[in-house]
């Protein structure tokens, strides 16, 4: 698993957020591929769409009444600090 994956979608994610953005671009990895999935089920995004030819993800991010679905994630985990 690469950490630096996970964090800069997280990351992404967040400024996305608070930028009021659509969609964004993330890098794709399985890791990123699992967690999207995740967080759509759970209902946090619109959805994504995997761009095969440009190896990345473009999310589709969720808002209900003008305000995000997510208003904050955070990592638990570091690398010096493994948290499961």
């Amino acid at each position: 698993m690469n950490y630096y994956n996970l964090s800069d979608l997280v990351s992404r994610i967040n400024v996305a957020y608070r930028n009021n953005l659509i969609s964004i671009k993330v890098l794709k990895n399985k890791l990123a591929l699992n967690f999207l999935y995740l967080i759509y089920k759970i209902g946090l995004i619109r959805g994504f769409y995997v761009l095969s030819k440009e190896n990345f993800i473009l999310v589709y991010l969720k808002y209900k009444n003008k305000k995000p679905s997510i208003y904050k994630i955070d990592i638990i985990s570091k690398p010096s600090k493994r948290v499961y």
